[in-house]
């Protein structure tokens, strides 16, 4: 008997925001809810996180990761929330080949465990903690014209059945955050994300790295690079026939956009 064959899985961008919202019941975490509803659930998972900057790009290979609170020891309110999917140490290896097979420098680490722009994430999409989740590094030697292409090289996966989800931010500058959650953006954060949700319909990945590579610390939208590289290498893993949809759309302390997307399939007629 032959296998089906597995569904084209799409591909996810979740401005992940503050950690705060681990607790909260708002749009933002409800539309999470309702994107993996209406997605096929994917055998694996894997999560370009922003908060894991290494020299090569590195992935997560122990089978049971450990979960890390990397940016919430100080919010009281979130300790003890427990969320600990089993690694998939041959993904991870999988994820290395591909990179390695594009010219990137690649390794798995099986010291590294899960942050919480991964864990928080997956959290979210899918509360139960079942589906096996491999992180992914980004390399500070890599710009964002290269990590178009490594998202390009990533694109394999979505037939393997893996969700590759990037996680971070299109706008993102805590020097500048408010303390209240729920304040009316800066102009300048609602000028430039509405400039990038313009930019990503076309899903022209070359263009968005050039577009992030002219703005990086020349606006305080971008004034570090890590939060939206991710979107980037989602955006070069899009195939032809792919369309993109924002699937939520806010701000958050009035410099972080929580615009979300995916990148879907559309079969032809």
């Amino acid at each position: 008997m032959e296998l089906s064959p597995l569904p084209l899985m799409p591909l996810l961008f979740v401005g992940h925001g503050s950690e705060i919202n681990l607790i909260l019941d708002n749009s933002f975490t409800r539309s999470l809810r309702e994107i993996a509803a209406s997605i096929p659930r994917p055998r694996a998972i894997a999560v370009i996180s922003p908060h894991w900057c290494t020299p090569e790009i590195r992935t997560t290979s122990a089978e049971f990761p450990v979960q890390m609170y990397d940016t919430i020891n100080f919010k009281e309110e979130l300790h003890g929330i427990e969320y600990a999917p089993r690694g998939d140490p041959s993904l991870a290896s999988r994820i290395c080949e591909l990179l390695l097979a594009a010219g990137f420098n690649a390794r798995t680490d099986s010291s590294r465990g899960l942050d919480i722009a991964t864990w928080g994430v997956v959290r979210y999409l899918y509360p139960e903690p079942t589906i096996p989740v491999v992180e992914i590094s980004l390399s500070y030697k890599i710009d964002a014209s290269e990590m178009a292409k490594a998202g390009k090289a990533l694109a394999p996966l979505r037939e393997e059945g893996v969700l590759l989800i990037g996680s971070g931010n299109l706008i993102h500058n805590l020097s500048e955050a408010s303390i209240n959650l729920d304040i009316k953006p800066y102009p300048w954060a609602r000028e430039t994300d509405r400039a990038i949700s313009e930019l990503l319909t076309h899903l022209d990945a070359a263009a968005f790295a050039d577009f992030v590579m002219q703005k990086l610390r020349n606006t305080p939208s971008i004034p570090t690079p890590e939060h939206i590289l991710p979107a980037v290498a989602i955006v070069g893993a899009a195939s032809p026939g792919d369309r993109l949809r924002y699937f939520h759309e806010s701000f958050q302390n009035a410099s972080i956009s929580m615009r979300s997307f995916i990148i879907e399939h559309e079969p032809r007629t």
